[in-house]
């Protein structure tokens, strides 16, 4: 005890001050996680709302990118059904084959691989009119789209 505290007649309880102390330090521990779980919570929230809107773009790109394809095989002139009409079908089924060559109907609807890419009918045509595919790969490409047809490309 201090001078004062003699002088005065006052007696100090240190276990007061003790506990005082203590409730103080458990009041300022309970209000730091109450507001650690806050931040906590808030994150969450936030972190749930950023990963809908992650899936939306995802979902949205998605579409996006399957209309902007089938967009781009209708400007190549390409049959996206992969099925022909029955109109196609019954040119083929009609035409004879002549020295086993294919119908050009057949030809101009058939999807080819060339270097393990797979090209539209008329892109093809294209790539190889300029030069970008040889004539040859594109032959062969051809035939090897027909060979489930039994024809082969001239």
């Amino acid at each position: 005890m201090n001078d004062f505290s003699k002088a005065s007649g006052l007696q100090i309880n240190s276990n007061q001050i003790d506990i005082r102390g203590r409730e103080a330090r458990d009041r300022q521990g309970l209000e730091d996680r109450v507001d650690q779980m806050r931040r906590d919570h808030e994150q969450a929230e936030k972190d749930r709302k950023e990963a809908d809107f992650q899936e939306q773009i995802a979902a949205q790109t998605e579409a996006g990118l399957r209309a902007n394809q089938q967009l781009q095989a209708k400007r190549m002139g390409i049959n996206t059904g992969q099925a022909l009409n029955e109109g196609q079908r019954a040119q083929i089924a009609a035409a004879k084959p002549m020295n086993g060559s294919a119908p050009q109907v057949l030809v101009d609807q058939l999807a080819v691989t060339v270097g393990g890419i797979q090209l539209g009918p008329q892109q093809a045509k294209d790539m190889a009119a300029r030069g970008e595919i040889s004539q040859g790969d594109y032959v062969a490409a051809v035939n090897a789209a027909l060979v489930p047809y039994g024809y082969s490309f001239r």
